[in-house]
C-alpha cells in the first residue's frame, strides 16, 4: 500500500505546488490593508508552535541525561 501511496503524493505536490508560493506583491505587501497584522500573526504562530517544541525537546534532553546517567551506575555497581 505504502509503495501505491507515495508516487500518488508526489504527483499531488509537484501537481499543486505552484499553488502554494505566492509573489513578493502579493504576499506582506505593504499596500495592502489586510496585511497589518500579518507580523503579528506569524509572531504569534512562531511562538505557538516553538515553545511546546522547545519545552519538549528539554524535557527528552533531561530524561535522556538521567537514563544514561543511571545505565552507567548501575554498571559501575556490577
Amino acid at each position: 500500500m505504502k509503495s501505491f501511496l507515495l508516487p500518488i503524493g508526489i504527483l499531488i505536490l509537484v501537481l499543486f505546488s505552484d499553488y502554494v508560493f505566492a509573489c513578493p506583491g502579493c504576499a506582506g505587501s505593504m499596500d495592502n490593508p489586510k496585511d497589518a497584522r500579518l507580523v503579528w500573526i506569524l509572531v504569534t504562530f512562531i511562538g505557538l508552535i516553538y515553545i511546546p517544541f522547545f519545552i519538549l525537546y528539554k524535557t527528552i534532553h533531561k530524561y535522556r541525561k538521567n537514563s544514561v546517567a543511571s545505565k552507567i551506575h548501575e554498571e559501575e555497581q556490577q
